[in-house]
């Protein structure tokens, strides 16, 4: 990514950081790291992002030989023990509990519907952010709606989507109630029917709480020495040491 491109993504993701640090996006309190590789979307989701227009963006990874290369490491996250709505709480108190928390948030919070937003910031927010960061949750989603490349008000052209994928997490235990991760992710983005999806993967810092039973997101401080941003399915995805989330029958 060329310096134009880093400062022009930073810019469009400080206007949206309380909600998107509140909900697990980490776009911007975090140093979002996004990947750009030239060509067409395939399974594997080596495809085109780009998060700002560029003529000419210049790949942030290297060029790998096309090969699919299993990943080394799995991890079947827990699942919440109830649900607010259709989104999972109560995990349990365990390092994978709190990092799937933080999966789910930062699934959650890709979202058109500022409603949306919102739910995932009241459902996973510490206590001590929720509330201001609950206010700034139209914000958040004029923020993914820039992101996408739609108009930032009115009806959604035909079309338009915008989804997180989780693909990858690591984690480390800070203490017993306090979880410190990256979660790794694979957005698809289209700005309306027949556009082409463009494939963008983010790595998002984030840390987790222990917080009346349940983990908690706690906003973090802008990171540095972020991992490259790598799809699963490549050898820096292992040599990294992601570890892929498996849910169901898929990746």
């Amino acid at each position: 990514m060329t310096l134009d491109l880093q400062h022009a993504a930073q810019r469009r993701m400080r206007r949206t950081v309380l909600v998107l640090v509140a909900v697990v996006l980490f776009l911007v309190a975090a140093l979002v790291v996004i990947a750009t590789r030239d060509g067409g979307s395939d399974n594997n989701g080596k495809g085109s992002p780009s998060a700002v227009s560029s003529p000419s963006p210049t790949p942030t990874l290297p060029e790998d030989d096309g090969g699919y290369v299993a990943p080394a490491q799995y991890v079947k996250l827990p699942d919440g023990a109830e649900k607010v709505g259709d989104l999972p709480i109560k995990f349990p108190r365990t390092p994978e509990g709190a990092t799937a928390m933080l999966v789910a948030s930062a699934r959650n919070a890709w979202a058109f519907d500022a409603a949306k937003v919102k739910a995932g910031i009241l459902a996973y927010a510490s206590a001590d952010y929720r509330d201001s960061m609950a206010a700034s949750a139209e914000d958040g989603a004029i923020g993914n709606r820039e992101f996408a490349g739609v108009p930032s008000t009115g009806e959604l052209p035909a079309g338009a989507t915008l989804n997180a994928w989780p693909i990858g997490v690591q984690w480390s235990e800070a203490d017993s109630g306090t979880v410190d991760a990256l979660v790794l992710l694979r957005v698809t983005s289209a700005p309306k029917e027949g556009a082409e999806p463009k494939i963008t993967i983010v790595v998002s810092p984030a840390q987790a709480v222990w917080e009346a039973g349940d983990w908690k997101v706690m906003p973090t401080s802008p990171a540095t020495n972020l991992p490259d941003p790598v799809d699963v399915g490549t050898a820096k995805f292992n040599a990294d040491g992601w570890k892929a989330i498996q849910e169901g029958d898929r990746l």
